[in-house]
Order: C-alpha cells, then sequence, then structure tokens
C-alpha cells in the first residue's frame, strides 16, 4: 500500500481549504490563510515524507503551487473545465467538497493511473510578458466597445455621418465627431456632453494602444521571442501582437508532439457524440484552452484570407460547401497548426 499522502486544496484570495489522507487513513482537513505563516502551518500539519496536492487553476494565480513546490510538494495545478461535475456536486457545491473532490481526483490518478488533467505551468518570465500581452488585448476590446457605443449613441440621435467621409475612425471622422460635442442644433447639450466624454475615451484608449503596442513591439525582439516572430509574421495577414499573444498563451510550442494536440488545446476541434450504435456525431468546436488565441487567430484568419490566394482558393469551396462560420475555422484551425509549426522550428 502506497504511504504517499493526498492533498485536496480548494484555494480562495483569503483562504485555502485543506483535505489530506493517506490510502486507507483518516481524512484529515486544516483551513488556513494563503501566507508564508500559512504555508508553513500546512506543511507541518500534514507532515509525511512524499506529498501530492491538487488545486483548481483560478485567478489567484500559482502562488500556491510556487510555494508549495518550493518546500517539497509535488504540486498538480488543474484545469476546471475538465474535472467532474455530477448532479449531487453541483446541488452540494461548498469548499470543504471542491477539496474532497480534488483529493479523490488526485488519489486515483495516483494509485490508479487514472488521467489527471493538469495544466501546464508557466515559468515566471512567461507569466511577466503574458501581462503586457494581455493589456494590450484588453484595450483593443475596450477600444471597440466605445466605437460601438458612440455609433449607438448617433443612431439613437438620428445623426449621419456626411457622405464626404467615405471610412469610418479616420482621422476626419474623429474631427467630425469632435465638431459634434460643440456644434448647437444637432445634438442636444446633454447628449453632446456623453459624446464628448466618449470621444475622449476613445482618443486617451487610443493612446494607450499605442504605447502598450511599441512594448510588445520592443519585446518581441528580445531573444526569446525574436526568431520565432520573424518566422510567424513573414506571411501577411499575422502581425506582431498576433505572433506574441500566440506565443505567451501557447507557452512552451515543445510540449506539443503532434497537430492534433495543437487543434485540440486551442479549442478549435469539434465536439463528438458516440454512444452504442449512434453513429459519431461532431458538434461545435470544443471551445476549450485560451480564448484569447483563437480571438486573434480569427483576426488573422481573414486577413490572411485577403492576401493568401493558395488559402482563398481552400476556403471558398469549403464555404460554399458547410458555410462561412465551419470554413473559417477550419482556417483558423490550420493557421494555428502552422504557426506551432513555425515556432518549433525557429
Amino acid at each position: 500500500m502506497s504511504k504517499r499522502t493526498y492533498v485536496g486544496l480548494d484555494v480562495h484570495l483569503n483562504s485555502i481549504v485543506a483535505v489530506w489522507m493517506v490510502l486507507g487513513g483518516k481524512l484529515r482537513k486544516l483551513v488556513v490563510e494563503p501566507t508564508v505563516e500559512g504555508f508553513d502551518k500546512l506543511i507541518q500539519a500534514v507532515g509525511g515524507v512524499e506529498v501530492w496536492a491538487a488545486y483548481e487553476a483560478s485567478s489567484c494565480g500559482w502562488e500556491a503551487h510556487d510555494e508549495l513546490t518550493r518546500r517539497g510538494w509535488k504540486v498538480f495545478v488543474l484545469a476546471p473545465t475538465h474535472l467532474p461535475q455530477s448532479v449531487r456536486r453541483r446541488k452540494r457545491k461548498n469548499d470543504l467538497e471542491d477539496a474532497k473532490m480534488l483529493l479523490h481526483v488526485l488519489m486515483m490518478h495516483g494509485e490508479l493511473g487514472s488521467k489527471l488533467p493538469a495544466v501546464w505551468i508557466p515559468g515566471q518570465k512567461i507569466r511577466e510578458d503574458r501581462e503586457v500581452v494581455r493589456r494590450r488585448l484588453t484595450v483593443g476590446e475596450k477600444l471597440g466597445r466605445v466605437k460601438a457605443e458612440i455609433g449607438s449613441l448617433l443612431r439613437m440621435n438620428r445623426v449621419k455621418k456626411p457622405e464626404a467621409l467615405k471610412s469610418l475612425w479616420t482621422q476626419k471622422y474623429q474631427a467630425w465627431l469632435q465638431g459634434l460635442c460643440t456644434q448647437e442644433g444637432v445634438l442636444g447639450e446633454s447628449v453632446r456632453k456623453a459624446l464628448a466624454s466618449q470621444v475622449r475615451e476613445l482618443a486617451f484608449l487610443e493612446e494607450e494602444a499605442q504605447v502598450l503596442q511599441a512594448e510588445i513591439e520592443e519585446l518581441s525582439k528580445a531573444e526569446t521571442y525574436r526568431a520565432r516572430v520573424e518566422k510567424m509574421t513573414h506571411r501577411q495577414g499575422v502581425a506582431t501582437l498576433t505572433a506574441m499573444t500566440y506565443l505567451v498563451e501557447m507557452g512552451d510550442v515543445n510540449r506539443f508532439n503532434n497537430r492534433q494536440q495543437v487543434g485540440s488545446y486551442l479549442g478549435l476541434v469539434p465536439t463528438s457524440d458516440e454512444s452504442g450504435q449512434q453513429n459519431n456525431r461532431k458538434g461545435h468546436i470544443t471551445r476549450m484552452g485560451p480564448a484569447r488565441i483563437r480571438k486573434v487567430l480569427n483576426q488573422a484568419a481573414w486577413a490572411c484570407l485577403a492576401f493568401d490566394e493558395e488559402l482563398r482558393a481552400w476556403y471558398t469551396p469549403l464555404a460554399k460547401r458547410r458555410g462561412k462560420k465551419i470554413a473559417i475555422v477550419a482556417v483558423m484551425r490550420r493557421l494555428g497548426i502552422e504557426l506551432w509549426r513555425e515556432a518549433k522550428s525557429a
């Protein structure tokens, strides 16, 4: 019988609920704070020579993993979307039950060899670089929302852009918006004030996006990324932001052995439903893995179609046969796999 100690942890910002046991032994529990003193108290209470622990990935980050690993534990961080979700667990969900579930999953893996849905643990450098790239994506999303809000405000007040302005969000278009903020008779005073606020927010976000983009351009020239970014961006439609998002979210590209693993990690493979005599029916894509990569791949896929005649010739008949939505997802998957190969070979 194994003498390994198994620990299930339910980690929160202000507390950690821990349950542990040796196979065949008594279940024990403890609640500590996620501080140096709390981790020391947990280590002392659990004891044991070989200790395995598991907790769910969350916004609490990697502190519990780093602190407990440094103290000699083997710690697994598990993907919440891959953990069992019984009806009973959904109806009786609390911190203690969550910790017990994680303990059970970990013991099944350690004693019976069942699959453990552990996530890859990024190093400190990747964690830090992710922050600036994610911030740039967030600012881009906010820019899109502000533009949509301005468009909605204009529509609600029946204001249309002059026919001389052929494109939206150009300097001339934004100058026209500035004029609306001060021009009497077109919009009411309160509406002009609201529009002025939106225009100021738009200007701030555009400047912030430029600053962050410059930071990412500089980061892409670092030895860690330079060769891979240059190889990935050789194709028209894949910009530095797309390449850097892909690299920091994927992490170590060498941990994937084949294109099936890459497609599955990106969440760009279809779900399947096969049971008994039923055929294997394919459904929507799984959407597992990093949504940020799927977003930039979607944008890059449309851009690549505009420049790559060979890709467009592959996409067009597929879109006619299966529809544009399915076809563009296929392009995203193909592009994601090609970028993986380029990053791996750089």
